[in-house]
């Protein structure tokens, strides 16, 4: 990120001040199914400490535990104690669902699907308030907080890496939809024979053909992960070069439809595949191909970051 020390508040939301309000801290938690990845702020957005640890899995959910601990280890590396801490914004990946709270499509980290998260951690941690959302999402946030985006105007990030979603931000405001499955893009009828494929596919059509699970499948020789693809290709590989061109052509139908429906002041792409330059690049001229008006993309200003800087940008906001 730009600056290592604080968040950037320069263009952030009204709502968010270097100046006024309590004192209190803000913690922004980035939860995936590997690591966990998360930050403390004071109030005036300076990042205080920091803690990056692989993810608990297993029966009963430790993952709940661990967040717990984590809150109170950054509070603690923040000379404060866990009972300072007035708001935790945790993304994870998943839809929640605006009237319950609940979490649905996350195949990664086997949440409780019965009781909410927020609800789950604010036990463990019941002087502070618990916020929940989609992790895609508070990238975006994190991403259209950097901009100056006027009013109205959409500002959309897109992941590509393990998985494919969507985060949206419009009038400064997170866009989640009606049932809280905004921006799943990983769903989207893309490919031949949609209808065919749909009731075999888990993770959704679009992800089955550019997450890496696909991209292993389709282009991966044995053992081999989709870095090492990476790779061959930046050694000059010609058929590693023609395979990443292949998923990017594949991808840029999805890039398409979002220029055409929200016509985005600008579509971030970031995640471990869409951060890779030469993907972008081919991205770029596929979706250039397929439109007759110039698309918005633009790599993502925070990479890996976009997560847990979200987070933390919408913890303060609220706190």
């Amino acid at each position: 990120m730009p600056n290592d020390r604080y968040l950037p508040l320069e263009n952030a939301f009204p709502a968010t001040s270097k100046n006024g309000g309590k004192p209190g801290l803000s913690v922004g938690i980035d939860l995936g199914g590997t690591k966990i990845n998360a930050m403390v702020v004071d109030n005036h957005g300076k990042i205080l400490a920091r803690v990056n640890e692989p993810t608990a899995h297993g029966p009963d959910a430790p993952v709940l535990d661990q967040l717990s601990r984590v809150v109170t280890s950054l509070a603690n590396q923040a000379g404060a104690s866990s009972e300072d801490v007035r708001t935790v914004a945790i993304g994870i990946p998943a839809a929640i669902s605006p009237q319950t709270g609940l979490a649905s499509l996350s195949p990664n980290l086997y949440l409780p699907e019965d009781i909410p998260l927020a609800e789950l951690l604010g036990e463990r941690l019941p002087l502070t308030c618990i916020l929940v959302e989609n992790d895609v999402n508070l990238a975006a946030y994190g991403e259209a907080s950097a901009m100056e985006a006027p009013d109205g105007e959409p500002v959309v990030f897109l992941s590509f890496g393990t998985g494919v979603g969507m985060g949206l931000v419009i009038g400064k405001n997170l866009i989640r939809g009606a049932f809280g499955r905004g921006g799943e893009i990983a769903y989207l009828p893309l490919g031949p024979s949609p209808h065919e494929k749909a009731p075999g596919s888990q993770n959704g059509i679009f992800e089955d053909i550019v997450g890496t699970p696909g991209i292993r499948a389709t282009y991966c020789r044995e053992g081999e992960t989709v870095a090492d693809l990476f790779q061959r290709a930046e050694a000059g590989e010609a058929d590693a070069v023609a395979a990443i061109d292949g998923v990017a052509r594949e991808a840029s139908a999805g890039v398409g439809a979002i220029q055409s429906l929200l016509d985005p002041m600008a579509i971030v792409i970031g995640g471990g595949i869409g951060s890779q330059p030469r993907f972008q690049k081919a991205l770029a001229r596929h979706v250039d191909s397929l439109l007759p008006f110039p698309c918005a993309l633009q790599p993502s200003r925070f990479g890996a970051e976009a997560g847990v800087i979200g987070a933390a940008l919408f913890a303060l906001r609220h706190t």
